[in-house]
């Protein structure tokens, strides 16, 4: 197919900058990193920020945070550039900022960098770096400038990861978790399994997400190991391991029985005790599953669109039901992403890697693909290609519930479609 000859297969993706649109009809704004780390600093209760960029930035911050105090007394300011600091830099004018935000009583904050700063070159560390001994608030920043960040994700990780700027080594707790992207809001989100299991076995969970608190967060070294549920925090769970020992498992990258029997045990010995039953009657239900999954899904051939986390350890484990991948949507490329690639790669696929911005735009193209079946997101009223389009109600799940999940949806959509043999022709008639 012409419409796939400037994207790159998996074999040849080692970072972000090597995945290309699917489409030239990019939709713009929607996807500014800047946008997802002003609304992740807001909802952490007790921090503040400070976006320094052009007035059509600061405009767009306060359509979604209109207020520039929060409930707790955070401070969200804007800088807005002048005409002389895009030329000559803005040190000067952000070091005041700062040095007025610490009057008026912010905690911490977090300086929001976007594109003009990061195209001038102005060294925002050295800038905090210089100020920081005036100061009794410490400040992290991020550097945001949409032209090096090509989606959303990178404000959500960067500013999870710069957090652990703002924390101290502490004693370690022996009988306490972080829990990392899953907040302590999230009562909506059933609960997974191994969480209340894990407390009545007396130790501590404490989540860390925006909901948190920034004393949550501060507080964080003094775990004896993270467990991660999110691909928005396994940055943050790396610079903690460097930076505080504390080691960490990820969770929202396990789907296999297999995987997930061993990790439980390992957090287990961790804590120096050995589960009973507790999870029998969830672990059969996802062996069953994965026992009928080996013969219905044998041979089939999907898409990755919108709204799946992980694509890369999603497609490693529909590959050991016989699946075949061929084209999945990153927005984004993250370093565990590496590992989830050679394992795929090693099975013999390399599909076709890509962003998809503007879904109306790339419908056609993904017709003509012919998948089986796609996972993720499509446009409204898409009814040609079945979809397994509920892949945001895996949010917050980990565990033998996430698999049971995962494959009850997929075998519906395949089963509500008539899905049968071993897949179409890999571009459809009209590639011919």
């Amino acid at each position: 197919m012409k419409e796939l000859q400037h994207l790159k297969k998996l074999s040849a993706v080692k970072s972000n900058t090597a995945i290309k649109f699917l489409s030239p009809a990019v939709s713009p704004g929607c996807h500014c990193p800047m946008r997802m780390a002003a609304l992740t600093a807001k909802d952490i209760r007790g921090l503040s920020s400070l976006l320094v960029g052009m007035p059509e930035c600061t405009t767009h911050v306060r359509l979604f945070n209109p207020k520039p105090e929060g409930k707790d007394g955070e401070l969200h300011w804007l800088y807005v550039l002048d005409q002389h600091e895009v030329v000559f830099g803005c040190r000067a004018g952000v070091m005041d900022a700062l040095r007025k935000m610490d009057q008026d009583g912010a905690k911490a904050i977090l300086l929001i960098a976007t594109c003009i700063p990061e195209l001038i070159g102005e060294d925002m560390e050295s800038v905090i770096q210089e100020v920081q001994p005036e100061l009794s608030a410490p400040v992290t920043h991020v550097m945001l400038g949409q032209f090096k960040n090509f989606s959303y994700p990178p404000g959500y990780w960067k500013t999870m990861e710069a957090l652990a700027s703002l924390m101290k080594p502490q004693q370690t707790n022996p009988v306490q978790i972080n829990v990392l992207g899953r907040s302590p809001r999230e009562k909506h989100i059933p609960m997974p399994s191994l969480f209340p299991e894990l407390e009545r076995r007396g130790v501590s969970l404490r989540y860390l997400a925006p909901g948190a608190s920034l004393t949550d967060f501060q507080s964080a070294p003094d775990a004896a190991m993270n467990l991660v549920v999110s691909p928005y925090t396994q940055p943050l769970a790396v610079r903690m391991e460097r930076e505080f020992r504390v080691p960490f498992i990820s969770l929202h990258t396990l789907f296999s029985v297999e995987a997930i029997d061993r990790t439980y045990g390992e957090i287990a010995k961790q804590f120096g005790f050995t589960w009973g039953n507790e999870f029998d009657e969830e672990r059969e239900r996802a062996l069953s599953l994965e026992e009928k999954a080996a013969g219905r899904l044998n041979g089939l051939r999907y898409i990755a669109s919108l709204r799946v986390g992980m694509p890369l350890a999603l497609a490693g484990y529909l590959a050991g039901f016989g699946m075949e991948p061929l084209l999945l949507h990153m927005d984004e490329f993250y370093p565990e992403d590496k590992g989830h690639a050679k394992a795929l790669l090693a099975l013999g696929h390399a599909p076709y890697i890509c962003r998809m911005v503007n879904l109306p735009a790339e419908y056609p193209i993904l017709e003509r693909l012919a998948p089986d079946i796609c996972f993720g997101y499509l446009r409204p009223g898409s009814e040609t290609i079945p979809n397994m389009e509920n892949m945001h109600q895996l949010y917050g799940k980990a565990g033998y519930g996430l698999t049971i999940e995962l494959l009850e949806q997929t075998m519906e959509v395949v089963d509500k479609s008539g899905i049968s043999g071993k897949g179409g022709d890999v571009y459809g008639t009209a590639s011919v």
